[in-house]
């Protein structure tokens, strides 16, 4: 996997970044370099707890704490 690419787009979906209008998160996936890597949250007690992003395109996937 390619890390540092995964840990921009981790640091990103934290932020809240790429968001289009309809409040759909989308990246290129640094593995298939197709734009479509969407972001699942897991929350509990409220709170979001963890962050998952795949690539529709290729399945890569990377699983991060809030």
């Amino acid at each position: 996997m390619k890390n540092d690419e995964w840990a921009e787009i981790i640091r990103s979906a934290k932020q809240g970044d790429e968001d289009d209008e309809d409040g759909v998160w989308t990246w290129t996936c640094p593995e298939c370099d197709e734009y479509s890597v969407e972001m699942g949250v897991r929350f509990q007690h409220g709170e979001v707890v963890e962050y998952t992003l795949m690539c529709l395109s290729c399945g890569a996937e990377v699983v991060a704490p809030a």
